[in-house]
C-alpha cells in the first residue's frame, strides 16, 4: 500500500496522525526510513542476547543451579526403580541398596579426596573491572557445597540430616578474567568434635605453550612448578592411588607464571616472619590466621594451575537440634583411613539400616563409651589423628582470628 505526500497532508488536516514510518517515507530520507525499519529488530536481537548472557541471574536461576544435583540424583533413582519394576521385591530392595551404596564414597580417604567443579566467569558474575566480582565467589560456593554434600554424604542426607554452614572465609590472591573458564577444587582439611573444615581453591589453567619438535608431551613431564601432574585433579579420573593435593598449610615457592598481587607478597613476608611462632603454643589467633592464609596463598597447584582464591568453609552436621560428630557422618558413608577401615564402617552402617543410623545420629552415639571398639566411626578414622590435628591447627586460626575482630571494640 503506497502512502503519498498528499495522503499525509490530508490526514494531518483532518487531525489524524499517520504512523511515524509513513511520515518518514513521505517527508524524510530513504536512509532514515530504512533505519527505523531495522532498529526495532536490532534492539530485539540485542535484548535476546543480553538475556541469554545473563540467564544465570534471572529469577529462580540460583535455585535451579543449587538444586540441580538433587534433581539428577532423583532422576537416576527413578530410572533405577523403573528398570526393576518387573522383578521380585527382594531383588528390587537389593537393587535400591546397591544404588545407594554406589552413591557413597566407600573406602575413600576423606583427606585425600578432591572434588572438582568447573565454572565460567560470565558477564553477570563480573564487575566493571572485567573480572569475576568478589561478591560472586560466595554465590558460586553455594552450588559447590550442595554438590559436595550430596557426593560425600548421600546416606546421611537420606536419614534426614543436613549440613549447616557455620562460617566462610575468603582470601583473594589474583583476579579471574571475564569469560574465563575456571575450576573450584574442594577438599576436606580436617575436623574436630563439632566442626568440619573444607577448603575450596579457585584455579585456572594456562593455555598450553607451543612445544618444539624435540620436546616430549608425555604425561610424566614435570609441571612448571617442579611437581609431576596430578591425575587426581581430573574429574574423569577414578584412580585412587594418585597423590592428593597437598595440604594448604605447606609453604612453597610462589608461582612464577604470573606476577603475584601486593597482598600475596605481603602475606609471604608475614608467613616468613611468623612461621616459627604461629605453630607454637603461645601463638595468637590473629597470627595463626595470617600464617594459614599466607600458606594457602603461596602453595602451588600440583598441575601448575594458577591459584586465584582460597576459601575456608566451616560446616556442622545437624539432625534436628542434635549436633552430629563429623567422624560419625564420614564413617557412615564408608570413608576411612584405609579402604579396609572404610569398608568395615560402611558395613556397620548398612547393618543398622536407615532407622538405626537415624537413632545413632539423633544422640545414640553418646551412649557408646569413649575409646571402645563399639565406636566404629572412631575406629574407621584411626591413623588420621596426626594429619587431622596438624591441618586443623592451621585453618582453625582463620576462624579464631576473624572472630577475634568482634572483640576489637572492647579493647
Amino acid at each position: 500500500m503506497s502512502y503519498s505526500v498528499s495522503d499525509a497532508g490530508r490526514n494531518l488536516s483532518r487531525g489524524k496522525f499517520p504512523p511515524a514510518l509513513h511520515l518518514v517515507k513521505a517527508y524524510g530520507s530513504p536512509a532514515l526510513a530504512l533505519s527505523l525499519r531495522i532498529l526495532p529488530r536490532l534492539a530485539k536481537f540485542v535484548a535476546y542476547i543480553l538475556i541469554l548472557l545473563n540467564v544465570r541471574s534471572l529469577p529462580f536461576a540460583w535455585h535451579i543451579n543449587l538444586f540441580w544435583p538433587v534433581a539428577k540424583i532423583r532422576w537416576r533413582a527413578w530410572c533405577a526403580r523403573i528398570r526393576t519394576l518387573s522383578l521380585s521385591p527382594a531383588v528390587r530392595e537389593a537393587a535400591a541398596c546397591k544404588f545407594l551404596d554406589d552413591l557413597s564414597p566407600v573406602s575413600q580417604n576423606p583427606l585425600d579426596w578432591t572434588i572438582v567443579t568447573k565454572a565460567w566467569a560470565g558477564i553477570d558474575d563480573c564487575d566493571y573491572n572485567l573480572h569475576l566480582s568478589n561478591s560472586s565467589y560466595p554465590k558460586i560456593l553455594d552450588s559447590v557445597r550442595m554438590k559436595c554434600a550430596l557426593l560425600i554424604f548421600p546416606y546421611y542426607v537420606r536419614t534426614g540430616g543436613w549440613v549447616a554452614l557455620a562460617g566462610t572465609h575468603f582470601h583473594f590472591i589474583r583476579e579471574i578474567p571475564i569469560l574465563a573458564f575456571y575450576e573450584v577444587r574442594s577438599q576436606i582439611v580436617g575436623w574436630d568434635h563439632k566442626w568440619l573444615y573444607i577448603v575450596h581453591r579457585f584455579v585456572t589453567h594456562r593455555k598450553p605453550a607451543s612445544r618444539s619438535p624435540g620436546q616430549s608431551s608425555s604425561s610424566g613431564t614435570p609441571a612448571p612448578n617442579g611437581n609431576a601432574p596430578n591425575p587426581n585433579l581430573n574429574p574423569n579420573s577414578n584412580s585412587a592411588s594418585v597423590p592428593p593435593i597437598p595440604a594448604i598449610h605447606t609453604p612453597s615457592t610462589p608461582l612464577t607464571n604470573v606476577t603475584p598481587s601486593p597482598s600475596s607478597v605481603n602475606l609471604q613476608a608475614m608467613l616468613a616472619r611468623s612461621s616459627a611462632g604461629a605453630t607454637g603454643t603461645n601463638a595468637s589467633p590473629a597470627t595463626a590466621a595470617a600464617a594459614a592464609a599466607a600458606a594457602a596463598a603461596v602453595a602451588p597447584e600440583p598441575d601448575g594451575a594458577t591459584l586465584h582464591c582460597v576459601s575456608v568453609n566451616v560446616v556442622v552436621f545437624k539432625h534436628g537440634r542434635i549436633t552430629v560428630p563429623p567422624a560419625l557422618a564420614l564413617a557412615g558413608e564408608g570413608l576411612g583411613a584405609t579402604p579396609a577401615q572404610g569398608t568395615e564402617a560402611r558395613a556397620r552402617a548398612l547393618a543398622l539400616g536407615l532407622n538405626g543410623m537415624r537413632e545413632l545420629y539423633l544422640g545414640g552415639w553418646r551412649a557408646v563409651p569413649e575409646g571402645s571398639d563399639e565406636r566404629w566411626w572412631d575406629v574407621a578414622m584411626k591413623g588420621l589423628e596426626g594429619r587431622v590435628e596438624r591441618r586443623v591447627r592451621k585453618v582453625k586460626g582463620v576462624r579464631e582470628g576473624l572472630e577475634g575482630a568482634l572483640q576489637v571494640r572492647m579493647l
